[in-house]
């Protein structure tokens, strides 16, 4: 089950001594030394072939039973029993422990690098679904730079202690998807000894909000504000990107840049171009110690990676063609616990037994609360989209799964943050379910996260999914309803009255 708010701790790599670890490592030698004089026919076999060094990765198989393109059946099983990947079974060259120095974190993240290793991070400040894409494009950067990621935690504006990435994520699943090895922030510093001890590491990070983001009054702008590295205990350092980075110079109603343009700093040549010219590219002092260092050339930080594109503004998760998507997030895959934890959640929900199957379904997420600031002088009646427009779209997927699949999903559920009593009246006028986490207890139960968390799980286990337009929330549940489950995905246009009705 996972872990409360209340009970929550930072899960840590081993913590065994550096005396200790020095014993065993002049035990290690000796050891070699006494096997070095028996025949070494008996052991070249063992000890030299790469096959039996590196052990097989395990398939990976989907989490749930995907109905084939003439399954008449109107059920979506539980999921299949997988092979299990763990952070144990991994092969050498992706386990953490392979990209670390020492077997613990240490207090000073430095001291868990090893010196021929290239790492990147960089920092999270926004909602959690976009914290998800930023993490993301994280990954995505490091790949083609040929670095190792470390990924923050998750801090998002919701109520509650950080959430390492791992806690939600299968990242041994990913790993092996990836064949990258992905490193969190906990396994690479000790963060509750460094908070007890007030440690704080000074590091040089690249600061590209500051060329992207011209919209800001020119005297507020600077890099992206975000708690994150005061709760990883760093002190940066920033110094501003090129203004090549951006991806559409002069305009202000965009704050992109390309992977490419932000790829390049994480190289020799073009760090030394930048950092040559220091009047146009100049150095911030840190916030505590005011100390004024260049970017990190080991561990590659940015700012803030959100607004990360490859041709075009959000086509990162929003096209069929995001490198982004289909390289990364798309093997992004929920925890064993998180999905038996939403199936427990959605079954309670359809008032089935612990054991029942559960039938295909069609999930709607309807974003109202904060839309509402983007309506402008449009009434909010006017601007949202009515439920008659999520009813369109659903029955257009239920007719395309049974064109597609033989399947006839008649449950719909309703997601949403709307709050309004009369409204929730008219989504069960209509039939539709509601996940309603505060008659089931969830965030009382398991934390503040899992609202939201749960929504998500279960958005992604349906064989149809209706969103809302320009919500990114929505978006994450699209891609994956459509790529991990072959099903059927609609977005409702809004705005203003009619707005979807093409």
């Amino acid at each position: 089950m996972p872990p409360s708010s209340s009970s929550f701790s930072w899960p840590t790599r081993w913590s065994i001594s550096r005396s200790f670890r020095r014993r065993y490592v002049v035990a290690a030698v000796l050891s070699l030394i006494t096997l070095s004089s028996i025949p070494a026919f008996m052991f070249n076999r063992r000890l030299y072939s790469p096959a039996e060094r590196m052990p097989p990765q395990p398939p990976i198989i989907s989490p749930f039973l995907r109905p084939t393109s003439h399954t008449a059946s109107p059920i979506v099983h539980t999921p299949v029993k997988e092979t299990e990947i763990t952070e144990d079974t991994l092969p050498v060259h992706l386990q953490p422990d392979t990209h670390l120095e020492g077997w613990s974190a240490t207090v000073h993240f430095r001291d868990s690098l090893r010196n021929d290793t290239g790492y990147m991070t960089s920092f999270l400040s926004a909602g959690w679904t976009n914290d998800q894409i930023t993490i993301g494009h994280l990954i995505y950067l490091a790949m083609i730079t040929g670095r190792v990621p470390i990924l923050p935690p998750f801090t998002s504006f919701i109520a509650g202690t950080p959430m390492p990435f791992s806690q939600t994520f299968d990242v041994p699943r990913m790993v092996v998807a990836l064949n990258i090895p992905i490193l969190e922030w906990h396994m690479v510093k000790n963060l509750e000894l460094a908070r007890n001890q007030n440690v704080f590491d000074e590091i040089g990070c690249w600061n590209i909000m500051e060329v992207n983001d011209i919209h800001a009054p020119e005297s507020e702008r600077g890099p992206r504000g975000s708690i994150t590295p005061s709760l990883l205990g760093l002190d940066i350092s920033y110094t501003r990107a090129p203004p090549s980075i951006k991806l559409l110079p002069g305009y202000e109603h965009d704050s992109h840049s390309t992977f490419w343009s932000l790829a390049k700093l994480a190289f020799p040549e073009e760090r030394k171009r930048v950092l040559d010219r220091p009047d146009e590219h100049p150095t911030r002092p840190s916030e505590r110690k005011k100390v004024m260092i260049p970017p990190d050339e080991q561990l590659v930080c940015y700012d803030f990676l959100y607004y990360l594109c490859s041709v075009e503004p959000f086509d990162s998760f929003e096209r069929d063609y995001s490198p982004m998507w289909r390289n990364v997030m798309k093997h992004a895959h929920w925890t064993r616990e998180t999905t038996q934890l939403a199936l427990s959640y959605l079954r309670k929900t359809l008032r089935l037994d612990d054991n029942a199957s559960i039938p295909s379904y069609i999930t709607i997420h309807a974003r109202r609360g904060d839309f509402e600031g983007w309506c402008g002088t449009v009434p909010k009646a006017d601007c949202l989209p009515p439920l008659s427009a999520f009813a369109r779209r659903v029955r257009q997927i239920q007719e395309e799964l049974r064109e597609r699949h033989g399947i006839y999903a008649s449950t719909v559920i309703m997601t949403s943050d709307e709050k309004d009593p009369l409204w929730w009246d008219g989504v069960r006028e209509r039939g539709w379910i509601r996940v309603d986490h505060d008659s089931l207890g969830t965030a009382r139960e398991h934390g503040n996260w899992y609202p939201v968390v749960l929504d998500a799980v279960i958005q992604s286990m349906g064989m149809g999914f209706v969103g809302t337009d320009r919500s990114t929330f929505s978006h994450m549940a699209r891609m994956r309803v459509t790529d991990w489950n072959h099903g059927a995905a609609r977005m409702v246009k809004w705005g203003h009255i009619g707005a979807d009705q093409d």
